[in-house]
């Protein structure tokens, strides 16, 4: 075999081989244009969802304040003059004392990206493993919410109905109510029910507890959007 003839072989082989690593070049190149695009239409749509959950954390947030507020006051009425609380007081601050909050996020994004391992496809390790940790965060405050509904139905409403006809309550979006004229009734039997006082105040230390659980969930959601804005920026 002459020399030319080895050197059009080589010639030969290295065109295959290059031609071989273009094309697994291309390829990957395709590729992780294909998975920043997917990335990137996952990264919007954890925004969109992300917004709307911390818009209804604020609002569940506020609503526990303003009934954390009323059974504080109702608390602090309780074994003094009656005189202190008016029946229309009374009636407002029992109203307020008997809102069932609830917690209803947008997960669907979140739970959809980790069940079917695209979450892998978000580059920012510490943003995949807030997203991790983000469903349990909200476990933690439903399950005090489910706390607080149970303690209404169970106790709360029950002991009311000792002073207060039951047949006069309005239940509507998760609220009960108890219609005017529902509060003709004596009010210091139930001001000086130290058990009563016992189980409000008990009642408030887990509502206080849920607040803090919600607070830190607000918080993680709002890392949540600063990282992902970051990465959209990039």
């Amino acid at each position: 075999m002459s020399s030319r003839t080895v050197k059009s072989y080589f010639y030969e082989g290295l065109v295959i081989v290059s031609s071989i690593l273009v094309a697994f070049g291309l390829d990957a190149s395709w590729d992780n244009y294909q998975e920043s695009k997917v990335e990137e239409r996952i990264l919007g749509e954890l925004k969109e969802e992300l917004e709307s959950a911390k818009a209804r954390i604020e609002y569940s947030i506020t609503e526990l304040e303003g009934v954390i507020e009323a059974s504080t006051e109702l608390v602090n009425s309780l074994g003094k003059d009656t005189s202190i609380l008016s029946p229309h007081a009374a009636q407002d601050l029992v109203n307020r004392i008997l809102a069932i909050n609830t917690l209803e996020v947008p997960t669907s994004v979140v739970d959809s990206i980790v069940a079917s391992g695209q979450v892998r496809l978000i580059s920012n390790s510490e943003l995949r493993g807030s997203l991790a940790e983000w469903p349990a965060l909200i476990a933690d405050v439903r399950e005090n919410h489910e706390w607080h509904r149970l303690g209404t139905d169970e106790f709360l409403i029950p002991y009311l109905a000792e002073y207060i006809s039951i047949r006069d309550a309005q239940t509507s979006r998760g609220f009960v109510t108890f219609e005017p004229g529902s509060f003709d009734y004596e009010l210091t039997p139930m001001q000086r029910d130290r058990v009563f006082e016992g189980r409000l105040v008990n009642r408030i230390a887990r509502q206080m507890a849920t607040l803090n659980e919600s607070h830190i969930l607000l918080d993680g959601t709002e890392s949540l959007l600063t990282l992902i804005a970051l990465e959209i920026g990039r």
